[in-house]
């Protein structure tokens, strides 16, 4: 299982994690699991890339070798847009909008804080279904591929 996948079980489960340094911050702690536990131990050095947002996003190996449609370009154009609204570096907006589009086109059933319209920069303004203890959240939470059950789609 690779560190998306663990972050994104993680959330389901009810857990937070952060990275603090060289350290995995991860709360509540008291529901972690031995399993859990076992699994981020062996994936914290790529999970701490990760959430520093030091290593790339994985996908297809070359996303420009894959022919996009006009609705593929569209959503592209108006997620990129958005991020950079939200203050994201130029190469992360495009790499993270790249991403979605690819995950659209895969029929990905995870969502993305980036298209829900509860999602404020920095804020989910549903913090409460999607079972998160506080409505602040990260960057490294909204480039998270997850099953949210408080997603919403956009308007």
């Amino acid at each position: 299982m690779g560190a998306r996948d663990l972050l994104a079980d993680a959330a389901g489960a009810g857990l937070t994690i952060a990275a603090d340094g060289d350290r995995l911050v991860i709360r509540p702690a008291s529901m972690l699991t031995q399993t859990m536990r076992e699994a981020l131990r062996q994936a914290k050095p790529e999970l701490l890339a990760l959430l520093r947002g030091t290593q790339p996003d994985p996908g297809p190996a070359d996303l420009d070798a894959v022919a996009w449609s006009d609705s593929d370009m569209a959503r592209f154009h108006d997620r990129r847009a958005r991020l950079l609204r939200w203050r994201w570096p130029e190469a992360d907006a495009e790499r993270w909008a790249a991403r979605l589009v690819q995950r659209d086109r895969d029929a990905d059933p995870r969502v993305s804080c980036a298209d829900c319209g509860a999602y404020r920069p920095g804020r989910c303004g549903n913090h409460e279904p999607a079972g998160l203890l506080l409505p602040e959240v990260g960057r490294d939470w909204v480039a998270l591929l997850q099953r949210c059950p408080g997603f919403q789609t956009a308007r």
